[in-house]
């Protein structure tokens, strides 16, 4: 396990922030109602929406971690888990990387705001979902944080991976909404290969 010292902050905010980015990258709900928010009303429409969703991502990442600490300690020496586990994310990853973009994009104004972006985030039930399996994988690497220190820290690397990811949508909404499909696709394989080769880690895990 790492130490829960001052040399491990910026480890945590890194994995945080990186976490973050692999959970927000496809579109979903609130990336797309960033999106059409960029394209109607510009990029400064989207910063409520934005702020309320990355609230409720901290809110998953909070869960994420004591759910992913439970599931380790109940788990861990179990082989069956390590390999249901595997072949959850390598079906999830296969499926990301060979499905097509199917997203019709409504450039008619939208709904705004910060209580928006919330709503949004908590409709998307699978991102709570993502944050349950990135707890558990980060329990079983030594890598979820324990200090209340470090949690803070690899809770605000969430809340700016989300602040990030969804600032790129709405910065370059318009050359997302043109190339939409190529880029869903393009996002879809990234993820894909991502959570493929972590498949790969848990199942060599659970065989050492």
């Amino acid at each position: 396990m790492l130490t829960n010292s001052l040399t491990s902050i910026p480890l945590y905010l890194a994995i945080g922030f990186a976490a973050s980015i692999i959970g927000a990258l496809p579109f979903g709900l609130v990336n797309l109602s960033v999106l059409q928010s960029a394209v109607n009303k510009g990029i400064l429409s989207t910063i409520p929406v934005a702020t309320g969703a990355s609230m409720v991502e901290i809110g998953y990442g909070i869960v994420g971690i004591f759910a992913g600490k439970f599931i380790f300690e109940y788990t861990h020496n179990n082989l069956w888990f390590h390999v249901v586990s595997a072949a959850i994310l390598l079906v999830t990853g296969v499926t990301f990387f060979v499905k097509k973009s199917q997203f019709d994009f409504n450039l008619k104004p939208t709904f705004g705001g910060f209580s928006y972006g919330i709503l949004m985030n908590l409709l998307s039930l699978q991102v709570l979902a993502y944050w349950i399996i990135t707890g558990s994988i980060l329990s079983s690497a030594g890598l979820l944080p324990h200090s209340p220190a470090t949690i803070v820290v690899f809770l605000a690397g969430i809340a700016m991976g989300k602040m990030g990811t969804l600032w790129v949508y709405a910065y370059f909404g318009e050359e997302i909404f043109a190339r939409s499909k190529r880029i869903s696709r393009n996002i879809n394989r990234l993820v894909g290969i991502i959570l493929m080769a972590v498949a790969a880690i848990v199942m060599a895990k659970g065989l050492m």
